[in-house]
């Protein structure tokens, strides 16, 4: 199967692809503030 194929020579560039993905996802300037917010949730009181 030539998929098969595919994915077994390119997987560490598909890999690599969805890693920078999710760092850009995760490090975004403007999301600073969200994750900041989210961060500070196991610190606070239950109320």
């Amino acid at each position: 199967m030539w998929i098969i194929q595919w994915l077994r020579d390119y997987s560490i560039v598909l890999m690599l692809v969805t890693f920078v993905g999710l760092m850009a996802l995760t490090f975004w300037p403007g999301r600073r503030p969200r994750f900041e917010r989210d961060g500070q949730i196991p610190l606070q009181d239950d109320r």
